[in-house]
C-alpha cells in the first residue's frame, strides 16, 4: 500500500477544505511552529533515507521510500493535512454531483466477454490485456463459459447512459505549469489517470474508479463504480503529469530509462545517481499562492512555496550510517533510526526528535495456501507466540506500541465507533499466550496428522536493524515451543520487495515480515493485505482470498448508506476487524511512530508527516497545516 486515506469527504463542495477529517486531532506530537517574519530563505536541505526508489514511475512503484521522492515533484487534484482532512490542491474546488445505488450486475448490458486461462499452478485467470474495471458477480471459472467483464473501453458507455455510483466534478486552477513549461489542463489529468491502467497500482484505483473525463480545459468529471465513502481521498490524489510523461511506455518515467519525471510539484529532479543520491532544485515557476485557496487561514506573510533552494537526499541503507552522517553534520535530517539511537537524540541539545503517530504497522504474512498453515488454528497459535509487548518495550523503547488491532489510531475516526473496545477485543487474539497456542496446535495436529516440529522460514529486509531484531525475537519465541522450528533469512530491501511481488512467492511456504505504510482511510489496513485485487501487489503476497472478509469490506465502504452515514460505516468496520483477527492470515507487530530527527542548530520548523510517503515534502511546505521549514546556515 505505500498508500490509503480517510473519512467522510462527501459533505461539501471541497472549496473550503477540511472535508475528510473526523476529529481534527493532530497526530504530530509537540508540533513546532515558526514566525513567518523570521524565515530565512535559501540553502540546501540535506537528508538521508534507507533506500533509493524502485522507480520514479508512480504507477509502477510499491515502495514507500520512492513515494518520498515522488511527492517532491508530483501533485494531485487534492491533498491532505496531517490529520487526514482533504483540501483541494491542483483543483480549485470539487463537488459531489450525484450519488445513486449501483452494483456490478447493473453494468451487465455494457460488458464484454473474455476467456479464462489456466496458469501453471492450476489457477484460472482472465486472459486479456485490457484493464478490467469490474466483473459480473455470476462469473464462474469452473463453468467453462467466458467471463463477463466491464473494461475501460466500455465504461464511458455506461456513464453516458447514467449508470454509475457517484459523480464528482473537479474544477482545476488555471495557469498551473508543469516542469516543462506547459500549462496543466483537464486532458493532462485524464492522461495521467489512464497511465494507471494495468499498472502495479491498478488494483488500488480500479476497485472504485469507473471513468474519468475532461470537460473543456479546466473541468474533470470522475465517475465511481458504486457509492464509495472514501472516493475522493482514494482517487483524488493521483499525480498529474504533462503529456510527454503520461504517454511514456510502462515503467519508463525514470531517469534510468532516459526520461526525467515531471509534474507540477515544488521541486524539479536535477540529478540522480542510482543507489547513491538524488538532487532536487526548487521549481522557479511553482504555481501555488495562498490567496488562491479559500481554506488558507494563516498569516499573509506565509510563503507561497518551500523556502529552501535545493533538496539533496542520500540513499544510506544502514541505520547506523545515517545516524553517523547526522552527527557529523553531513546531513540535516533522517528518519527510521533505531529506537536506542532515538533516545540519545531526544536527550541531545543539538538535535531534535519530531515524532508523529504513524499511519502504518509491521506485519508477518502467513503462507495461507501451504500446509499446515492452511489451518487457521496454526496461524492463530503463531499469533499467540509473538511477544508484542516485549518488542515494543525492549526493541522500540516505547517509541512504538503493540498492534492489538491492525487499525492504527490515525485512521480510527472512521474505522470504528469505539477504538478502546476494539483494542481490548484484539488482545484475545494477539496477547502472548503459550498455553492457548499449545491448545490450538495440538487440536490442528490431531485433526490432520501433521508431524512436528513445523518448520517456519521467516524473512525480512536487512537494512532495518529494529525490524531484524523484531523478527529475531519472534524466531526465539517460536522456537521456545516444541512444535515449531523457525529460521531467519534477510535480504536487501529492493531484493526483498522483488521476491514478494512475484506471483510465485505464495507457493514457497515462507513468512514475510515487513511494514505497511498507509494513510487515513481504514479500508486499506485490511484490504491491502487480504484482497485478491492486491495479489502480487502491495501487499497480498501470499494469495490470501477470503470471501467473507471481501464482502465485509465492500459493505463497510460501498453503498449509498455508508457513503452518507459515517456512524454506519464505523459499525461495519467493526465487523471487518473481527473477521481479520479471526482469519489470522497476518500477524501484526507494532503500530508505527514516525520520527524525523533534525539538526536543531540548523533546521527550524520541521514536523513529521504520519506516513513515510511524504516525510520530507510535508515538512518543507504544507500550507494546509501552516507547515514550513527553513534553514539557519
Amino acid at each position: 500500500m505505500s498508500l490509503s486515506g480517510c473519512s467522510d469527504q462527501l459533505g461539501g463542495d471541497g472549496g473550503d477544505g477540511g472535508d475528510g477529517g473526523d476529529s481534527g486531532l493532530d497526530p504530530v506530537q509537540d508540533r513546532v511552529t515558526v514566525d513567518p517574519s523570521e524565515i530565512e530563505e535559501g540553502g540546501t536541505f540535506r537528508a538521508a533515507i534507507g533506500s533509493g526508489p524502485d522507480t520514479f514511475d508512480f504507477a509502477y512503484s510499491s515502495s514507500a521510500t520512492a513515494s518520498i521522492l515522488h511527492n517532491l515533484i508530483f501533485e494531485g487534484m487534492v491533498t491532505t493535512s496531517a490529520s487526514g482532512d482533504i483540501y483541494p490542491w491542483l483543483a480549485e474546488s470539487y463537488e459531489q454531483v450525484d450519488v445513486q445505488e449501483a452494483s456490478p450486475a447493473d453494468y451487465a448490458d455494457y460488458m464484454t466477454t473474455v476467456p479464462y486461462t489456466e496458469t501453471e499452478d492450476g489457477a484460472m485467470v482472465l486472459d486479456t490485456d485490457a484493464q478490467i474495471v469490474l466483473e459480473h458477480p455470476d462469473n464462474d471459472p469452473a463453468s467453462g463459459d467466458d467471463a463477463r467483464v466491464l473494461t475501460v473501453e466500455e465504461a464511458g458507455d455506461a456513464v453516458a447512459d447514467g449508470t454509475y455510483g457517484m459523480h464528482f466534478r473537479f474544477d482545476l486552477h488555471e495557469g498551473v505549469t508543469f516542469h516543462n513549461g506547459n500549462e496543466m489542463t483537464a486532458d493532462n489529468v485524464v492522461e495521467s489517470y489512464e497511465r494507471i491502467r494495468n499498472s502495479t497500482l491498478s488494483g488500488q484505483y480500479y476497485d472504485s474508479m469507473l471513468d474519468i473525463q475532461a470537460d473543456g480545459d479546466y473541468t474533470v468529471h470522475l465517475y465511481v463504480q458504486e457509492p464509495d465513502a472514501a472516493a475522493v481521498l482514494e482517487l483524488g490524489q493521483a499525480p498529474i503529469y504533462p503529456s510527454e510523461s503520461a504517454t511514456l511506455p510502462p515503467e519508463e518515467m525514470d531517469p534510468r530509462q532516459g526520461n526525467t519525471p515531471m509534474g507540477t510539484g515544488m521541486f524539479e529532479l536535477d540529478e540522480f545517481q542510482a543507489g547513491e543520491y538524488v538532487v532536487f532544485t526548487a521549481f522557479d515557476d511553482y504555481w501555488f499562492d495562498t490567496e488562491m485557496k479559500d481554506w488558507f487561514e494563516g498569516p499573509s506573510e506565509f510563503p507561497n512555496g518551500p523556502v529552501v533552494d535545493e533538496v539533496d537526499i542520500a540513499f544510506v541503507s544502514e541505520d547506523a550510517s545515517r545516524s553517523a552522517a547526522l552527527q557529523e553534520g553531513e546531513i540535516d535530517m533522517s528518519y527510521g533510526l533505531t529506537a536506542s539511537t532515538l533516545n540519545d537524540y531526544q536527550n541531545s541539545e543539538d538535535f531534535r526528535t519530531a515524532p508523529t503517530d504513524g499511519a502504518g504497522y509491521t506485519f508477518l504474512q502467513h503462507p495461507v495456501t501451504v500446509e499446515p498453515f492452511t489451518d487457521k488454528r496454526i496461524r492463530q497459535a503463531i499469533n499467540h507466540l509473538i511477544p508484542r509487548e516485549a518488542i515494543a518495550q525492549n526493541i522500540f523503547s516505547g517509541w512504538e506500541n503493540p498492534a492489538w488491532t491492525p487499525l492504527p489510531p490515525v485512521a480510527a475516526g472512521t474505522g470504528t465507533d469505539d477504538y478502546e473496545q476494539l483494542v481490548e477485543d484484539g488482545r484475545e487474539y494477539n496477547e502472548l499466550d503459550r498455553e492457548r497456542a499449545t491448545e490450538l496446535i495440538e487440536e490442528a495436529i490431531d485433526d490432520n496428522g501433521w508431524e512436528t516440529p513445523i518448520e517456519i522460514q521467516l524473512e525480512t529486509n536487512s537494512d532495518n536493524d529494529d525490524r531484524v531484531r523484531t523478527v529475531e525475537l519472534i524466531q526465539e519465541s517460536l522456537n521456545r515451543s516444541e512444535y515449531f522450528e523457525a529460521s531467519l533469512e534477510t535480504y536487501e530491501f529492493l531484493d526483498f520487495i522483488g521476491q514478494l511481488l512475484s506471483e510465485e512467492y505464495y507457493d514457497d511456504g515462507k513468512f514475510a515480515f515487513i511494514g505497511l505504510s498507509g494513510g487515513f482511510n481504514p479500508h486499506g489496513y485490511a484490504k491491502s493485505v487480504h484482497s485478491q485485487d492486491n495479489f502480487a501487489q502491495c501487499c497480498n503476497f501470499q494469495n490470501i482470498d477470503d470471501d467473507d472478509l471481501s464482502q465485509l469490506l465492500r459493505d463497510a465502504r460501498y453503498g449509498v448508506d455508508v457513503a452518507q452515514d459515517p456512524e454506519l460505516r464505523q459499525e461495519r468496520y467493526n465487523k471487518v476487524w473481527e473477521r481479520v483477527l479471526e482469519l489470522s492470515a497476518n500477524s501484526y507487530g507494532t503500530h508505527s511512530t514516525l520520527v524525523g530527527v533534525v539538526d536543531d542548530t540548523v533546521v527550524n520548523g520541521f514536523n513529521t508527516y504520519p506516513s513515510t510517503q511524504d516525510v520530507i515534502g510535508y515538512g518543507l511546505f504544507a500550507p494546509q497545516d501552516e507547515q514550513i521549514t527553513y534553514l539557519s546556515r
